[in-house]
């Protein structure tokens, strides 16, 4: 059962103008043609750097999105430091790592709560290597499977300048927002994460600017 703690501040008190702004990033995304397609589509969230907000930022867009009537799934691919278990306080040993381990099967790493049509999958506990799994064959699998189920699928993934797993997981996204935080993100990191982005030939949608006054 998902319980949803107080970084979920659009759900909580969805008239904030905090989750205005959530309201507002969700106008831009459906604005760019994404959501009108046959299918789900794939979104990607990450980081030039660690602790720019990519869960949070991510976790109330997708709980924006179920205020809109859209059935979405959320999916931990950071194996390496996860939180998306932490934010909807879901059992985190199981998850995305046993089921691209072979441990398990998709249906059995969902986690459906109280707030409907939400799917959450935590990255769960792994002893291989993060871009071993990632780019395996059953990864493109499972995000093939969601696309049939759900409107939309946001990946949160590790900060893109010092490990891998983001520019593997992009090729198989249809688009990725880059979060960074406000009067933190330095212009040069920023640069080389559109550089490293924009040779996986991904879509970059724009800047999601976290902690701004």
């Amino acid at each position: 059962m998902l319980r949803l703690n107080r970084s979920l501040i659009a759900d909580i008190n969805p008239s904030s103008h905090v989750s205005e702004s959530f309201r507002s990033l969700r106008t831009y995304i459906r604005q760019l043609g994404l959501l009108k397609g046959p299918g789900g589509q794939v979104l990607l969230f990450t980081s030039a750097e660690s602790g720019e907000g990519k869960t949070t930022i991510l976790s109330n867009l997708a709980v924006s999105f179920v205020q809109d009537g859209k059935k979405v799934a959320v999916v931990d691919c950071n194996l390496r430091k996860p939180g998306l278990h932490s934010v909807f306080d879901v059992e985190g040993s199981q998850g995305l790592a046993a089921y691209l381990s072979g441990y398990e099967e998709a249906k059995d790493v969902l986690v459906y709560g109280s707030l409907a049509n939400l799917a959450v999958i935590p990255a769960g506990v792994s002893t291989v290597s993060p871009p071993d799994l990632l780019g395996s064959e059953k990864m493109a699998g499972l995000l093939t499977e969601l696309k049939a189920s759900f409107d939309l699928i946001l990946l949160d993934s590790p900060q893109a300048v010092d490990y891998s797993d983001a520019r593997i997981l992009a090729p198989l996204s249809d688009g990725v927002v880059i979060v960074a935080r406000h009067g933190r993100t330095k212009r040069e990191a920023l640069r080389k994460l559109k550089g490293l982005m924009e040779q996986t030939g991904v879509r970059i949608l724009g800047i999601a600017m976290n902690q701004t006054k």
